[in-house]
């Protein structure tokens, strides 16, 4: 018998399955778009740290990533202005450019997709998607 958690286990492996396959399509790997998805909706720019702790990527792989698209001229690394120990990476011209064709298209997706459930079903969805996603942190970190 498929238990209702393995069903919502599955289908949110398709729609992590989904993004991949996106970012496949434009030349990059999930992590990659993922960290995009994150830097595009965070203009004023964020740290290497915040990055890793949002999509729970080791220091290293953050890293790894900045610095390919640094060298590629998407990113750049700005002193922050509230502790000048840290850089907040931030989207270049050209970046700025690439990611728009990346995520605006994306973003429509996204809206059409929520727009076509009831704002009941919409408000449903986030308010026990947000419940279970917290249990299931508390649950694997203990």
């Amino acid at each position: 018998m498929v238990t209702n958690a393995k069903k919502y286990a599955r289908l949110r492996d398709e729609q992590f399955s989904l993004f991949e396959n996106y970012a496949r399509k434009h030349g990059m790997n999930g992590k990659s778009l993922l960290f995009f998805l994150w830097i595009y909706h965070n203009p004023n720019g964020i740290t290497q740290e915040w990055i890793a702790k949002r999509t729970f990527s080791s220091k290293q792989v953050v890293q790894a990533v900045v610095k390919n698209y640094l060298e590629k001229g998407w990113l750049y690394l700005e002193p922050s202005q509230t502790d000048k120990r840290k850089k907040l990476v931030r989207l270049s011209k050209e970046g700025q450019e690439r990611v728009d064709r990346l995520i605006k298209p994306l973003d429509r997706i996204e809206e059409k997709a929520m727009e076509s459930l009831s704002l009941e079903q919409q408000e449903l969805l986030l308010v026990t998607t947000e419940a279970f996603s917290r249990k299931f942190r508390s649950l694997l970190e203990g």
